[in-house]
């Protein structure tokens, strides 16, 4: 190649290379072009969906009541140090991870982090720091969905209430925002603001949740208002953390069963529906003579150690719980009648309490199974396949108490906007009469007197009167050393008189508590008193 050429490639190549030069430095100053490239890498974080909240019959926040925040972190931004002392220690380490991520994200902090110079979003706690009706209100899944409880069954409305949201950052390709560029909030869809308010008192579920932690380690206590049929409170133990469920899961202790909803043997609790029929078919006269055992098909059946209660009429076999009598009283009723009983106070049937949630129906005999003599006994003092929620047991109780009106038990009021209005009124099943009045003021006065002068005296409150009925259910379940677990209730109302109150306690499945159902009921009933006079003063 010729000196000339050479010089004319290597004059055409620094041309070429200035041209370039020049076109970059143009670029760099043009403002549109920066521009472009930010519209290119327009970044958007979504911010967590606010849910709606539950509410007590008073309007109080059960959920969704202590405010949490969202800090922005933005690559190459001084947020990193100032956060770090700010959130968990799991955050701490995810902050570590993304360090150099090119992309914002959003971090939990326990606070307004804005006078520190970081971009902070507020939302609030699902749970209060101490939960609240955890088996009633159930807890959620990572996406923020309820998968038990009533979060699972108004689903549809909670997760649609806060407006869904998303942090947008101009961001250069690094990731850094890019000068002149504040992040800003978007709205792709409004929430509906509504929540769910619930029939449950704050107060009274603090009340028998502090009770219950102190002297029912396996249970559960369900308080009802008598005029409504309204739940007040509900308590099942073992409790959960619903910010971690996977501990439960693990450790397999039954802490997930809501025991408010599920059936469990009644045993003499159930005597109070046997003795509703004596009195309604006119067999309130019957007497035994109880030995302490009774023979029939040659099956033997006890009363409870062998005791014998020697010449009892209805009245002294309820306060004694005497098997004996109710045997040979089952005997004269019948199934069918029997069955009939139970049906009307609301045995063997589910109890819708929201949208796809209902409790256990328990079960009762089916066809003949009662034609059966040696079955009519057993199911005439609550055992056999008999099988009832604590929710029945209690609205059963409520019957008496609401002369012989069965009321569906409610949970639910209705979903509210935010601002406390109606949105939709829960649908209520209507009405039953369970007995006539006559025979629900007789059995008042029976089982207040299963309190003063029979069985149930652990069940008498320090102020006022009470009426209850114990009851110990054989389950079938045996222990390491071969003793049979057992189910101990105490179901009644308070005061004895005039009713405000219908309170079930059940310990289910131990060999024997070492406080009595009665003794937590009275407990119970001591602290509703002591609520009702401050509320009075």
């Amino acid at each position: 190649m010729s000196l000339r050429r050479l010089l004319f490639l290597a004059g055409a190549l620094v041309l070429l290379f200035g041209i370039v030069l020049c076109r970059v430095l143009w670029i760099g100053t043009d403002t549109s072009y920066a521009q472009n490239a930010g519209a290119q890498t327009a970044q958007t974080t979504a911010l967590p969906r606010e849910r709606g909240n539950f509410y007590d019959r008073t309007g109080r926040l059960l959920t969704g009541h202590d405010p949490c925040w969202y800090a922005l972190c933005i690559p190459g931004d001084a947020s990193y140090a100032t956060l770090f002392p700010y959130v968990s220690y799991a955050e701490q380490a995810e902050l570590y991870e993304r360090r150099n991520s090119a992309t914002p994200f959003l971090i939990q902090v326990d606070q307004d982090l804005t006078a520190q110079g970081v971009n902070t979003y507020q939302s609030a706690r699902r749970y209060l720091p101490i939960p609240i009706a955890v088996h009633l209100l159930g807890y959620l899944d990572g996406e923020g969905h309820g998968v038990s409880g009533l979060e699972s069954a108004y689903d549809d409305v909670l997760y649609t209430s806060g407006d869904e949201a998303a942090v947008c950052c101009v961001t250069s390709a690094q990731g850094r925002l890019l000068a002149g560029n504040e992040p800003t909030i978007e709205i792709s869809e409004e929430g509906n603001g509504q929540g769910v308010q619930l029939t449950i008192d704050a107060d009274i579920q603090r009340l028998c949740e502090g009770i219950a932690s102190l002297y029912m380690p396996r249970g559960c206590i369900v308080v009802m208002d008598r005029n409504t049929g309204e739940i007040l409170a509900s308590v099942s133990m073992p409790e959960y953390d619903p910010l971690n469920v996977a501990k439960s899961i693990e450790a397999d202790d039954t802490s997930l069963i809501n025991r408010t909803f599920s059936a469990f043997s009644a045993g003499s609790v159930f005597k109070v529906v046997v003795a509703a029929a004596a009195n309604e078919q006119g067999l309130d006269w019957f007497t035994h003579d109880c030995t302490g055992s009774v023979e029939v098909a040659g099956q033997i059946y006890r009363c409870a150690q062998g005791r014998a209660h020697g010449n009892v009429n209805l009245r002294g076999a309820l306060e004694q719980s005497c098997n004996c009598y109710f045997v040979e009283l089952g005997r004269l009723l019948g199934g069918d009648v029997l069955l009939r009983e139970a049906e009307k106070f609301g045995f063997g049937t589910a109890t819708a309490v929201a949208p796809g949630l209902k409790s256990n129906a328990g079960t009762l005999p089916e066809g003949d199974v009662l034609d059966n003599a040696g079955q009519l006994a057993v199911f005439s003092f609550g055992q056999g396949v008999l099988t009832a929620t604590p929710l029945q047991i209690t609205s059963m109780m409520n019957a008496v108490a609401n002369d012989g009106t069965w009321m569906p038990p409610r949970l639910v009021r209705s979903v509210v906007e935010a601002d406390g209005t109606v949105a939709k009124e829960m649908e209520v099943s209507p009405e039953q009469t369970a007995c006539s009045a006559d025979t629900a003021r007789v059995l008042r006065s029976m089982l207040q007197s299963v309190v003063e002068e029979g069985i149930g005296k652990d069940a008498a409150p320090a102020d006022g009167t009470a009426a209850g009925k114990t009851g110990t259910a054989q389950t079938g379940q045996f222990d390491e050393a071969g003793e049979e677990l057992l189910n101990y209730w105490f179901a009644g109302f308070y005061p004895a008189e005039q009713p405000r109150y219908t309170i079930t306690v059940l310990q289910d499945g131990i060999l024997e508590p070492e406080t009595s159902s009665a003794e937590i009921f009275a407990r119970v009933a001591d602290g509703l008193h002591v609520m009702d006079g401050q509320s009075d003063a």
